[in-house]
C-alpha cells in the first residue's frame, strides 16, 4: 500500500536513519521536512526534501498545501530536535538557565511537533476511508529523558542536562496522548522513546552511561528502523495513544 511518509529532523541523527530505511520500500514516498541549511544528501527516486523551519507557522502551512497536492499526506514522523551537546565550559545549572535557551528547545522540540501534527491532521481529516481504518498517522520520537530524570553525576563536570530537553520531551509523550483521545479512531498518535544513540561520545560518558543501562550499551543508530517500520504499519493499528520505550531498560531502575 502506498503511503507519503513526512519526517521532520531527516537530516538528524535518528531521522537519517528513518529516511534511509523507510525509503527502501518503493510503495513509500519520504518527504523530508528540515532547515534549508540541511546537510542535503544524494537524491533517491522517492525521497523529496522541503526546507520547513518547523517553529514558523507560515511556513508550515506554505510547504504543506504544496506537499499535500503533490504527494498526499499519510504518516508524520515528529524527529526535529534541539538538544544541546555536553560542555564543561556552559552552565547549565537551573538557577542561572538562560530564558532564551529555554524557548529555542521548547519551540522545536515542542512547538514545532505541535504546528506539524496541527497542520497534517487537517489535511489527513480530508482523506475517504473504511471502517476501522485511520486517516493518518502521528509518530512523536520522544525520549528516555521523558519518563526519568537525567542522572547528572554521569557528566563528571560542573554541567548539568538541559532542563527543558527533559521537559519537552516529556510534553511530547502527553501530546501524543492528548492526539490519540480527541481523534480517537480517526488518528493513529503514538510514541517512541529511544535510550542514549552512540554518537561519539567521549570514552568516559560512554561508560557513564553504560553503567546505568541494563544491557550494558547504548543504542546503536538503525537499532530503531524496525520499531519505526512496526508504528506505521496497520501492525500497530490497536496501539493508541501509547509511547514505546526502547532505551536498554534505563527507565526500569
Amino acid at each position: 500500500m502506498k503511503k507519503t511518509i513526512l519526517i521532520s529532523g531527516g537530516y538528524g541523527v535518528l531521522g537519517s536513519e528513518f529516511v534511509s530505511f523507510l525509503s527502501k520500500d518503493e510503495n513509500n514516498t519520504i518527504i523530508i521536512l528540515d532547515l534549508p541549511s540541511a546537510k542535503v544528501n544524494k537524491f533517491v527516486k522517492n525521497r523529496y526534501f522541503y526546507p520547513v523551519d518547523i517553529t514558523d507557522e507560515v511556513d508550515i502551512q506554505y510547504a504543506f498545501r504544496h506537499i499535500y497536492k503533490n504527494h498526499g499526506i499519510d504518516i508524520l514522523i515528529n524527529c526535529a530536535a534541539y538538544n544541546e551537546q555536553p560542555n564543561e565550559n556552559t552552565d547549565n545549572s537551573f538557577e542561572n538557565y538562560s530564558l532564551d535557551k529555554w524557548k529555542k528547545t521548547l519551540d522545536v522540540n515542542l512547538t514545532g511537533a505541535f504546528l506539524l501534527s496541527r497542520e497534517c491532521i487537517k489535511y489527513m481529516l480530508k482523506k475517504e476511508r473504511n471502517f476501522n481504518e485511520y486517516k493518518g498517522t502521528i509518530i512523536n520520537i520522544a525520549s528516555d529523558l521523558g519518563i526519568i530524570v537525567p542522572d547528572h553525576r554521569i557528566y563528571n563536570s560542573s554541567y548539568k542536562k538541559p532542563v527543558d530537553y527533559c521537559i519537552s520531551k516529556a510534553g511530547l509523550i502527553h501530546l501524543t496522548k492528548y492526539i490519540a483521545s480527541y481523534y480517537g479512531n480517526q488518528i493513529k498518535s503514538v510514541c517512541l522513546s529511544p535510550g542514549s544513540v552512540y554518537n561519539g561520545q567521549s570514552d568516559i560518558l560512554k561508560k557513564n552511561l553504560e553503567d546505568r543501562i541494563p544491557m550494558g550499551r547504548l543504542a546503536k543508530r538503525d537499532e530503531y528502523n524496525k520499531a519505526i517500520e512496526f508504528l506505521c504499519s496497520s501492525g500497530s493499528d490497536y496501539m493508541q495513544g501509547q509511547n514505546l520505550i526502547m532505551d536498554g531498560g534505563r527507565a526500569i531502575w
